[in-house]
């Protein structure tokens, strides 16, 4: 396994269980919505003289889209005092650090059955890790 993937694993390991919602990693891929997308990614690199990597700078991005913002809230607050700060079990993985809450807005997405949008808000935590 890569050190990125290695990285993204320990990250991905502290967001806490989310009973009755699909979860799914990088894209939705199901049917329809309620979902919650999980993508951790590198979003940077600091390197040496010699051109080899020594830190690295990366972000967890969650999506949270369902019809109504109350049951985007309700995760939303779950996830929050979860992660703000979370330290990784890996060492050389810094804590999250909240980044951005989007809030509640009309993702582009179309509930067939009510023909109004899905709601979504994002949530992002930086981080960063030592080569």
């Amino acid at each position: 396994m890569t050190p990125t993937k290695q990285v993204k694993r320990v990250v991905r390991d502290l967001i806490p269980a989310l009973p009755g919602w699909t979860v799914y990693d990088d894209v939705a891929t199901g049917k329809s919505p309620p979902w919650v997308v999980v993508r951790v990614s590198e979003t940077g690199r600091e390197s040496a003289e010699d051109l080899h990597t020594t830190a690295s700078m990366g972000m967890l991005d969650i999506r949270i889209v369902a019809r109504t913002g109350e049951a985007i809230d309700i995760i939303a607050d779950g996830l929050k005092p979860a992660l703000d700060g979370a330290t990784p079990a890996d060492r050389r993985v810094g804590r999250l650090v909240p980044d951005v809450d989007s809030g509640v807005y009309a993702a582009e997405l179309t509930d067939p059955d009510t023909s109004r949008p899905w709601l979504m808000r994002v949530l992002t935590w930086r981080f960063g890790w030592s080569a």
